[in-house]
Protein backbone atom coordinates (compact mmCIF):
# COMPACT_ATOMS: atom_id res chain seq x y z
CA UNK A 1 0.00 0.00 0.00
CA UNK A 2 1.30 3.62 -1.05
CA UNK A 3 1.76 6.42 1.55
CA UNK A 4 -1.40 8.12 -0.40
CA UNK A 5 -3.14 4.84 0.10
CA UNK A 6 -2.65 5.33 4.00
CA UNK A 7 -3.43 8.74 4.08
CA UNK A 8 -6.86 8.48 2.28
CA UNK A 9 -7.74 5.46 4.41
CA UNK A 10 -7.34 8.08 7.48
CA UNK A 11 -10.61 9.71 9.02
CA UNK A 12 -11.02 13.52 8.87
CA UNK A 13 -9.33 13.79 12.57
CA UNK A 14 -5.85 12.15 11.61
CA UNK A 15 -5.98 13.65 8.14
CA UNK A 16 -6.12 17.10 9.89
CA UNK A 17 -3.25 15.85 12.22
CA UNK A 18 -1.18 14.63 9.40
CA UNK A 19 -1.62 18.34 7.71
CA UNK A 20 -0.48 20.09 10.59
CA UNK A 21 2.20 17.47 11.00
CA UNK A 22 3.51 18.18 7.47
CA UNK A 23 3.15 21.82 7.90
CA UNK A 24 5.07 22.03 10.85
CA UNK A 25 7.97 20.57 9.14
CA UNK A 26 7.49 22.83 6.14
CA UNK A 27 7.71 25.43 8.38
CA UNK A 28 10.79 24.84 8.75
CA UNK A 29 11.73 25.46 5.01
CA UNK A 30 10.58 28.80 5.49
CA UNK A 31 11.84 29.84 8.83
CA UNK A 32 15.26 28.48 7.59
CA UNK A 33 15.16 30.64 4.06
CA UNK A 34 14.17 33.76 5.81
CA UNK A 35 17.02 33.09 8.66
CA UNK A 36 19.27 32.92 5.91
CA UNK A 37 18.36 36.22 3.89
CA UNK A 38 20.74 38.82 5.42
CA UNK A 39 18.27 42.01 4.68
CA UNK A 40 14.63 42.46 5.12
CA UNK A 41 12.62 40.89 2.86
CA UNK A 42 10.87 43.31 0.04
CA UNK A 43 8.99 43.36 -2.71
CA UNK A 44 7.06 45.99 -5.00
CA UNK A 45 3.46 45.29 -6.64
CA UNK A 46 2.77 45.43 -10.20
CA UNK A 47 -0.21 46.79 -9.94
CA UNK A 48 0.64 50.40 -7.91
CA UNK A 49 4.20 50.15 -7.55
CA UNK A 50 3.91 49.65 -3.86
CA UNK A 51 6.56 48.60 -2.12
CA UNK A 52 5.63 45.94 0.93
CA UNK A 53 7.80 44.04 3.87
CA UNK A 54 7.21 39.97 3.62
CA UNK A 55 5.79 38.94 7.36
CA UNK A 56 8.21 36.48 8.30
CA UNK A 57 6.07 35.36 11.15
CA UNK A 58 3.09 35.23 9.17
CA UNK A 59 3.59 31.17 8.25
CA UNK A 60 4.03 30.69 12.08
CA UNK A 61 0.85 32.56 13.14
CA UNK A 62 -1.04 30.62 10.43
CA UNK A 63 -0.26 27.39 11.31
CA UNK A 64 -1.22 28.09 15.39
CA UNK A 65 -4.20 29.86 14.06
CA UNK A 66 -5.22 26.45 11.95
CA UNK A 67 -4.21 24.58 14.90
CA UNK A 68 -6.49 26.27 17.06
CA UNK A 69 -8.85 26.27 14.46
CA UNK A 70 -9.51 30.04 14.82
CA UNK A 71 -7.58 33.30 13.24
CA UNK A 72 -5.55 34.38 16.50
CA UNK A 73 -3.66 37.09 14.60
CA UNK A 74 -5.44 38.49 11.87
CA UNK A 75 -3.58 36.27 9.49
CA UNK A 76 -6.52 36.33 6.94
CA UNK A 77 -6.34 39.69 6.22
CA UNK A 78 -2.28 39.61 6.28
CA UNK A 79 -2.00 36.81 3.33
CA UNK A 80 -4.27 38.93 1.20
CA UNK A 81 -1.48 41.20 -0.53
CA UNK A 82 1.75 38.54 -0.40
CA UNK A 83 -0.89 35.69 -1.74
CA UNK A 84 -1.69 38.10 -4.53
CA UNK A 85 2.06 38.61 -5.25
CA UNK A 86 3.39 35.63 -5.41
CA UNK A 87 0.43 35.00 -8.02
CA UNK A 88 1.36 38.18 -10.21
CA UNK A 89 4.69 37.24 -9.75
CA UNK A 90 5.88 40.32 -7.91
CA UNK A 91 6.63 37.94 -5.09
CA UNK A 92 8.96 34.87 -5.83
CA UNK A 93 10.36 32.54 -3.42
CA UNK A 94 12.27 29.12 -4.46
CA UNK A 95 10.63 26.39 -5.02
CA UNK A 96 10.69 24.32 -1.75
CA UNK A 97 10.26 27.91 0.25
CA UNK A 98 6.75 28.65 -2.19
CA UNK A 99 5.33 25.24 -1.44
CA UNK A 100 6.11 25.35 2.33
CA UNK A 101 4.45 29.48 2.09
CA UNK A 102 1.45 27.59 0.28
CA UNK A 103 1.00 25.00 2.27
CA UNK A 104 0.33 26.42 5.48
CA UNK A 105 -1.71 29.19 3.70
CA UNK A 106 -3.95 26.26 2.61
CA UNK A 107 -3.82 24.68 5.91
CA UNK A 108 -5.07 28.19 7.33
CA UNK A 109 -7.71 28.20 4.82
CA UNK A 110 -9.00 24.69 5.37
CA UNK A 111 -9.17 24.48 9.57
CA UNK A 112 -9.69 28.22 10.28
CA UNK A 113 -11.67 29.54 7.19
CA UNK A 114 -13.61 26.38 6.15
CA UNK A 115 -12.63 26.71 2.42
CA UNK A 116 -12.76 23.35 0.51
CA UNK A 117 -9.60 22.92 0.25
CA UNK A 118 -8.27 19.25 -1.28
CA UNK A 119 -6.70 17.09 1.57
CA UNK A 120 -4.17 15.82 -1.29
CA UNK A 121 -3.39 19.64 -2.12
CA UNK A 122 -2.27 20.14 1.96
CA UNK A 123 0.06 16.93 1.96
CA UNK A 124 1.71 17.29 -1.71
CA UNK A 125 2.26 21.31 -1.37
CA UNK A 126 3.86 20.39 2.03
CA UNK A 127 6.19 17.68 1.09
CA UNK A 128 6.75 19.48 -1.66
CA UNK A 129 8.77 21.57 0.39
CA UNK A 130 11.68 18.75 0.61
CA UNK A 131 14.11 16.52 -1.17
CA UNK A 132 11.82 14.57 -3.41
CA UNK A 133 13.67 11.07 -1.79
CA UNK A 134 12.22 11.97 1.70
CA UNK A 135 8.52 12.25 0.35
CA UNK A 136 7.27 8.25 0.72
CA UNK A 137 8.92 8.36 3.91
CA UNK A 138 8.12 11.59 5.76
CA UNK A 139 4.55 10.98 4.78
CA UNK A 140 4.81 7.48 6.22
CA UNK A 141 6.36 8.48 9.36
CA UNK A 142 4.00 11.59 10.09
CA UNK A 143 0.98 8.87 9.39
CA UNK A 144 2.45 6.46 11.85
CA UNK A 145 3.05 8.96 13.89
CA UNK A 146 -0.76 10.42 13.94
CA UNK A 147 -2.13 7.07 14.29
CA UNK A 148 -0.23 6.03 17.20
CA UNK A 149 -0.01 9.02 19.40
CA UNK A 150 -3.65 10.29 18.64
CA UNK A 151 -6.89 8.65 18.99
CA UNK A 152 -9.38 9.79 16.20
CA UNK A 153 -12.24 11.58 17.74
Amino acid sequence: MTPSDLFFQLGAEHRRQVHLSLCEDALSTWVDYVRGEPRELRYRDSVVGMRHKVEVELPADALRSARAGVDLADVGDRYLEPICAMQDDDLVFPDPVEFAYYAIYNCFRKYVGGDEIEDWLIVNQALSAHDIDEVAPRLTRTIDDVVRTRPEN
